[in-house]
């Protein structure tokens, strides 16, 4: 049985706490639901922050990134099937503490962009946002497909063939101007 059809006699039963004890913290099966981002996505962002002062240029770091959120929803399968299934297409989410440490977490994406087109690394003209977007739209939809479908097999192995799609756009080559 799913998250949608159980009840909150079951999950509690399934916890093995008491349904108080639920009804302390969260006034609803929903509430419980919102609060399962939150402390897991705080601990991959402080993770993936450690990893990139270890690392030295944007393209580099960008490959870091993907790696590491690849991994995390390959390690945490039911923390992918309920952020991409349930809570990303969810308004009420939006309010919720778990989507504003997402949300904060992901700006690391935007200024590991921002870091290479500074350093000239990357074409002074990518819209930062659209890269990122272009990251985690890609990284959303392999890891909801790997979710319902079980393919592909291993996210990892789209790791640098993402990466190298995505630098082909924006790294300065020898013959681009400045």
């Amino acid at each position: 049985m799913g998250f949608q059809e159980a009840t909150i006699t079951e999950i509690a039963e399934e916890a093995k706490v008491s349904e108080a004890s639920i009804y302390e913290y969260f006034s609803t099966k929903e509430g419980l639901l919102f609060s399962i981002p939150a402390q897991s996505s705080q601990i991959l962002f402080e993770t993936m922050a450690f990893h990139l002062k270890l690392i030295r240029g944007a393209g580099n770091k960008l490959r870091a990134i993907v790696y590491l959120l690849m991994d995390f929803y390959k390690t945490n399968l039911d923390f992918a099937a309920v952020l991409m299934l349930f809570l990303k297409h969810n308004k009420k989410f939006m309010n919720t503490s778990g989507h504003h440490v997402i949300k904060e977490g992901v700006k690391q994406i935007t200024q590991v962009i921002e870091e290479g087109i500074n350093a000239e690394e990357f074409k002074p003209n990518p819209n930062p946002y659209l890269i990122r977007a272009m990251v985690l739209g890609s990284i959303e939809h392999l890891v909801t497909n790997w979710v319902m479908t079980g393919n592909p097999e291993s996210l990892i192995e789209f790791v640098d063939p993402l990466i190298e799609s995505l630098l082909a756009g924006v790294v300065v080559r020898p013959a681009d101007p400045v």
